[in-house]
C-alpha cells in the first residue's frame, strides 16, 4: 500500500515537472506576427502553388480566419487541411492549426510567363502560453513567373511583404 502511494506521488511529481518544463519553453515575450507565422510559397507547376506557414511552438492559427487572394483573380477552390478542435472564449468551437501547415492553391488557368502576381495570405492567430491573440493580419507574397523555364527550374520566386489590416 505504501509502495503504491509512493508510485502515485512520484508519477504525479514527474507529470507536473514535465508540464512545467513544456510551458517553460514558451516565452512570455510575444513574437511579432510575421515571426510567429512565417510564410513561403513554392511552385508545384504552372497551375498551382503551395503556401507553407511555419507556426512557432506555443502559437496557433484560426482555420476560419485563413484566406487567400491573388491578383489577377485566378485562384480555384482552396481546400484547407483538417485542424484541431478548440473551445475558444472569443470564437466558440473552432478549428486551429498548431504546427507547420502546407496548403495547395490551384489556379483556374495557367499563369502567363514573364509576369508578377500578388498573393495575399490573411490570417489571425494567438500566442497560447500568454493568452495573447493578434489582430487579423495579412502578408503579401510576390509570385514571379520567369520568361523561360528549363526542366526542374522553379516557376515562381517569392518576395514576402507584411502588413496589418
Amino acid at each position: 500500500m505504501i509502495a503504491l502511494r509512493f508510485c502515485s506521488l512520484a508519477a504525479a511529481f514527474f507529470f507536473a515537472l514535465a508540464v512545467g518544463n513544456a510551458s517553460a519553453a514558451c516565452s512570455t515575450q510575444p513574437l511579432q506576427d510575421k515571426e510567429a507565422f512565417r510564410l513561403s510559397a513554392i511552385p508545384l507547376d504552372e497551375r498551382s502553388v503551395e503556401v507553407k506557414i511555419a507556426i512557432e511552438p506555443c502559437y496557433y492559427l484560426y482555420q476560419s480566419k485563413l484566406s487567400f487572394s491573388l491578383e489577377p483573380n485566378v485562384l480555384g477552390k482552396v481546400t484547407l487541411p483538417v485542424g484541431e478542435h478548440k473551445s475558444d472564449p472569443t470564437f466558440g468551437d473552432t478549428m486551429i492549426y498548431r504546427r507547420d501547415l502546407a496548403i495547395v492553391l490551384p489556379f483556374t488557368k495557367e499563369l502567363p510567363r514573364d509576369s508578377a502576381y500578388m498573393l495575399r495570405v490573411s490570417y489571425q492567430g494567438c500566442a497560447e502560453a500568454i493568452g495573447l491573440c493578434y489582430p487579423a493580419a495579412s502578408q503579401m507574397l510576390t509570385l514571379r513567373v520567369p520568361t523561360t523555364a528549363t526542366p526542374g527550374e522553379e516557376v515562381f520566386s517569392t518576395t514576402p511583404r507584411s502588413s496589418w489590416f
